[in-house]
Parts: C-alpha cells; structure tokens; sequence
C-alpha cells in the first residue's frame, strides 16, 4: 500500500475513534486506492480547534509529518502530511472546511450537510448525493474551469438522486440554466455548461443568500485576522544550495524541487539572485569559465558589490516576501555567500570586508545546503578551476556555513538518492516544527 493510502486510513480510524461528524465532500468514489487529488472534507464547527492536534496524531500513526497548515478562507484550512520514503515523498491533503465558503458568500451550511450524510461503501462519510453535487458544481463554476472527468462525477452523483440534485439547481440558478444544467448531467455532455460557466458564475453570485449584517461583519473581521496571519508567518520557503563547481547543485536542486511541489502552492527557481534589478543580459546566469576574466578594479567593485547586495535586500522585500506569503518554494542555485567563497568568479577584486559586513544585512534563506565534496571528485565531475582551488573552495563552504542561519552540510559525494533523501529529511523537519510552532501561536 503506497504511503498515502496509509496516511488516509489513519485519517478514517482517528475520526471514527474520536466519534467526529465529518463527511469527505468530492473525489471520494475510489478511495482509499485512488487519491489523485486533497482530500476535501466538512466538519462540525466545533471540532475544528482540535483538528491540528488529530492531524499530528494521525501524522504520528502513519509515519508521516504535517508540514503545512494554510487558512485560505475564513472557516477553511489547507493541510499538507508527508511521509518519507524510498528518497522520496507520499503525500495526503487534507483540506477542511466548517461551512463552505468562497468569495465571501455561503454555499453550504455544515450542519445540514453532516445531518444528511451517509455511509461510504468503503467505511467513511460522504455527503448526500444532493449535496455533493452542489458543492463540488459550485466550485467547478467558481474556479471557472470544468473538464471531462469533472463533469462524469457530477453526472454520478446526479444518477444517484435526480429530484434532489434539480432542487439544488434551483436554489442556486436560475430556471432555464438549472435545466440547462440538469440536461448535461443526464446526458453526460457537460461541454455547453463548460462554456457558459462565467455566466453561471454572475448568476450563482446574484442567488447566493445574504448574511445577516452581524455575520458578514464577523467574517470580515475573521479575514483580515487570516490574512494578517498569513502576511506575519510566510507559508512559503525559501532555500540556497551552495557549493563548489561539480557538487551536484543543478541535478539535486531539480529532484528536490519536484518532491517538495506538493508542500507549497507552487515552485520557483532562481540562480544566485532575485534579478529584481535590472541587470545586462546573461548577468547571474551559470557560468562555465568562472576565472576567465581579470577582477575589476576596487571602485568598480565596490559599485558592483552595492548593486549585488541591493538586488537581495530589495528583491527579498518586494519579490521574494510575497512570493513566500503566497505559499512558494523559492529554491536558489548559489547565494550572497558565493561571493565571500569566490570573489574571482563575480570579478570582484575589493576588499571582502564591506562584502562580509553587507552581508550580515542580506535576508538569509529559511535553509541552506551547503554540498560538501571532495577535491579529486570534483575535479573528476569538472574542471574548470585547477585542483588547488576546488580544494580550497571546499573548506571556504564549510567555514561559509558556520556563520549562516539554517545551514547544513550536506555531504554530496555519496549517491544521488541517499543525497537527495538527506536533504529532503531536513527540509521535512524544518517545516514540521514551523508548523507546530504556529499552530500553538494561535491556539
């Protein structure tokens, strides 16, 4: 059983255990073998404090680590549970919700739903057919996209009870697009709705029913405390790989980024810098003869050195904060430090010490991976600098690390996978006891 086959049944076995009123709302027809997307999931108001505490319990049992908890509406949070194994990661999603709310309307009330629901074939529960079509049709229509296999599970739940899936149209559009809708659920040809679905949209927004004045106040104020919380504790990551020409930055940056995707929302890469600054083309990008030419004069790089650290202290303001906001892996081949290890290959011929003391003002990465290998297989990886250098960039990385935030010495000689493994097991840990530490914050 793949691990988050695994993740999920303990998911099962601790609410059931725990007698919560819960029902998964979508994607549910086969589980537990086939997960191919988060686990939406409505429960009873008042269990959602205690969510955090059955997730970890449930992270526990499994192997597993919760390395993300991310509130993206007021009464709905994302959470990410990653198992290691085999130098890679299994993933569950769980994502929660009370009510279900998008865009600032109610669609669906929890109460109703979680009194109306029913056992799944496979133990645990789902919506009624009524309102699982409703809810997975409005959130079809509020991302405004609607594809083949999207439309035949709304076809599925339509085949289950039509009388309630029409009345549910109804509520929420009007007559001739609740047949329209109906038509294509029947047929199974949900092209024409596809089509039509920012119409739908406008629509569904003008039937939605209005809070009361007081409620809508109490969302407001709840999100921009969500949104507040968000600005103050980043969900995102940012982490520097550095080290010597030959020690496997490019092919571990790549693996490592494939297998933390699904952690965060999405993935950015970027060599040495931000690159917020405008800067002459082919500046920062990888360099293959890195001491083929002279160093420039001190004036000259004493300006340089300004821009350089400019771009970080700038771009980690206005690119890189809200990037790691919005819930971003941003992954860095080289950093600053590069410049204190190899001052030659940035053509830096000034003293080092305005560049140590600037740097202290750089924003440092969340991680950094510093790849230790030795000289003679670095020389047998590449030669672009003689042997003399390698090993002295070596030791230059290391010393590196000791005076940088969140550093790691990664020793990059051994297999890829077990390299890969190591660095994964790291960067698993660290957003586990963020995570944690965050969740007590607000508990």
């Amino acid at each position: 059983m793949s691990g988050n086959q695994d993740i999920f049944r303990e998911l099962v076995d601790v609410f059931e255990e725990a007698s919560v009123p819960y029902c998964i709302l979508a994607g549910y027809d086969g589980l537990p073998d086939d997960i191919a997307s988060d686990i939406d999931f409505m429960i009873d108001e008042g269990w959602a404090p205690h969510l955090p505490v059955l997730l970890q319990i449930i992270a526990a049992r499994s192997g597993a680590h919760m390395v993300q908890c991310i509130h993206h509406e007021t009464t709905a949070t994302y959470f990410a549970l990653a198992r290691l194994e085999d130098g890679g990661i299994s993933y569950l999603h769980p994502d929660s919700s009370t009510d279900y709310r998008r865009a600032g309307r109610l669609w669906l009330h929890a109460g109703p739903v979680l009194r109306a629901r029913r056992r799944h074939r496979n133990g645990f529960w789902i919506p009624s057919a009524a309102d699982a079509f409703a809810y997975y049709l409005i959130k079809k229509i509020d991302k405004g996209a609607l594809d083949e296999t999207q439309g035949a599970e709304l076809s599925r739940r339509y085949a289950e009870d039509p009388a309630g899936c029409e009345n549910a149209l109804r509520r929420m559009l009007f007559a001739s697009n609740a047949r329209a809708v109906a038509i294509a659920a029947k047929s199974g040809d949900w092209r024409p709705v596809a089509l039509s679905l920012p119409r739908l949209g406008e629509e569904l927004q003008q039937r939605a029913g209005a809070e009361r004045f007081r409620d809508r106040l109490r969302q407001s104020l709840a999100d921009l405390r969500r949104l507040a919380g968000r600005v103050s504790r980043p969900t995102g990551l940012s982490i520097a790989f550095l080290g010597a020409d030959g020690s496997g930055k490019s092919t571990l940056i790549k693996r490592v980024s494939e297998e933390l995707g699904e952690s965060f929302r999405q993935v950015r890469c970027r060599h040495l810098r931000p690159g917020l600054l405008v800067t002459r083309r082919g500046d920062g990008g990888p360099v293959t003869d890195p001491h083929g030419k002279p160093a420039r004069g001190t004036p000259a790089s004493l300006l340089k050195l300004l821009h350089f650290w400019a771009d970080y202290v700038i771009g980690g303001m206005l690119w890189l904060y809200p990037l790691r906001v919005r819930s971003t892996l941003v992954i860095f081949d080289r950093y600053y430090h590069d410049l204190l290890v190899d001052p030659l290959r940035y053509r830096y011929g000034g003293p080092l010490a305005p560049a140590r003391w600037l740097g202290r003002l750089v924003p440092q990465p969340d991680l950094s991976f510093v790849l230790d290998v030795p000289a003679e297989v670095l020389q047998a990886r590449k030669q672009e600098v003689p042997f003399d250098e390698s090993q002295r960039q070596r030791h230059a990385y290391i010393e590196t690390a000791t005076g940088m935030r969140g550093a790691h010495v990664i020793d990059a000689s051994r297999p890829v996978d077990e390299v890969v493994s190591r660095i994964l097991e790291q960067v698993i840990r660290h957003l586990e006891a963020r995570t944690a530490r965050r969740l007590a914050l607000e508990n």
